[in-house]
């Protein structure tokens, strides 16, 4: 299996709901939600954005075919560089302190100490009655 994601090709309305969507998204994030927050006057640029895409995703949507595909490669590009940042953050920050907790409460969970009196390792399985098959969850 590739681990390379395929872009998905869009059709007209595709490309349409892409233009209104990314250029509503731009108008609201760039012209009022950071300056609001940042207490700055609200700029031109994100508007012109948002009525450029809005125009072509409503006039022309295939003219915003390139621009789709341009973005979605960022968006890959930008996942493969934060997912590994995201991970590792939540791994180091979540799982690793809670590991080092269970070991110091002396919990083994997963049953990995050495016991020298144990006959065997092997933890016997339950056969799953086949009523409990019909409704799993």
């Amino acid at each position: 299996m590739s681990s390379e994601h395929k872009i998905p090709e869009l059709d007209r309305k595709g490309l349409r709901e892409f233009g209104l969507v990314t250029g509503g998204i731009v108008g609201v994030i760039f012209g009022l939600f950071f300056p609001w927050v940042l207490e700055r006057p609200i700029p031109r640029w994100p508007w012109v954005i948002f009525g450029v895409l809005a125009l072509l995703g409503l006039a022309a949507p295939n003219a915003l075919r390139p621009v789709y595909h341009w973005w979605m490669r960022f968006g890959l590009l930008m996942s493969k560089i934060t997912t590994p940042i995201i991970m590792g953050i939540v791994f180091y920050l979540v799982i690793t302190p809670m590991g080092l907790v269970m070991r110091l409460m002396g919990k083994d969970y997963m049953a990995r100490r050495l016991r020298d009196k144990a006959p065997s390792y092997r933890i016997e399985s339950k056969a799953t009655p086949p009523k409990r098959l019909e409704k799993p969850f």
